[in-house]
């Protein structure tokens, strides 16, 4: 499905386009989270972590590629839901029973649904895979900005990851947190750790319109961060 020389841009389904160059997936576009684009992330994980002899890294590597794209695409089908409603994501009143209201509605059947409202809004989840001998650069984009409080709380999230080395620690002492959604993030921080890489490989970038969660893993000491070549 994926083979084949030079360029090229399948529609798998109506919600997954791969960009492929030598059999290899460049980016992969969806606008929710199924099966298969579950299966087409770990098929290009272990693609790239064979060539590069370092297999192992394929469960952690696939994990957080999958936690990040799912972060992506309900960051869009709420913001659909926020527009469907008229809700304002700047007026932090609006903003707070929005959450509350698309959390308690949420559901898989929900997921689906909203998936397909934010292709028709043009919005999408954009994973672009890039790497070399020296080490992988994994982006996975939405384009939809976020809220202020939204990045107030992905900021405390990542310095909550930095503070534990043990998952289970981690679990433990925030086993009362209620909102559970966005823990993923402190858990990258601790899933990067324990595989001995440098969490400060890992950053979110938020732009007007879009918000980017970035990840290096370097695998040589040749490799070049892309915050040394551009800012972040």
């Amino acid at each position: 499905m994926i083979s084949g020389m030079g360029k090229e841009t399948s529609e798998i389904s109506d919600h997954i386009k791969l960009h492929v160059e030598n059999g290899k997936i460049l980016s992969l576009k969806t606008h929710r989270v199924s099966k298969s684009v579950e299966e087409h992330i770990k098929e290009a994980v272990g693609l790239i972590l064979d060539r590069l002899t370092h297999p192992t890294l394929v469960p952690t590597l696939y994990t957080i590629i999958k936690e990040l794209a799912i972060n992506a695409c309900k960051a869009n089908q709420k913001r659909v839901f926020f527009e469907e409603r008229g809700y304002s994501m700047s007026i932090p009143g609006e903003y707070a029973k929005g959450v509350r209201e698309y959390k308690e509605m949420f559901s898989e059947e929900m997921s689906n649904e909203f998936g397909i409202k934010a292709k028709k809004k043009g919005y999408y989840c954009l994973i672009n895979f890039n790497y070399t001998d020296h080490g992988i650069t994994i982006e996975v984009i939405n384009n939809t900005p976020i809220a202020k409080q939204e990045e107030k709380a992905i900021r405390e999230r990542l310095e909550k990851g930095m503070v534990y080395d043990d998952i289970a620690q981690f679990y433990m002492d925030n086993a009362d947190n209620t909102e559970g959604a966005g823990l993923g993030l402190a858990l990258i921080l601790i899933m990067l750790k324990g595989e001995g890489i440098d969490p400060n490989y890992f950053r979110i970038i938020i732009g007007e319109d879009s918000t980017t969660a970035r990840l290096e893993i370097p695998l040589t000491k040749n490799f070049t961060s892309v915050r040394k070549s551009k800012p972040s």
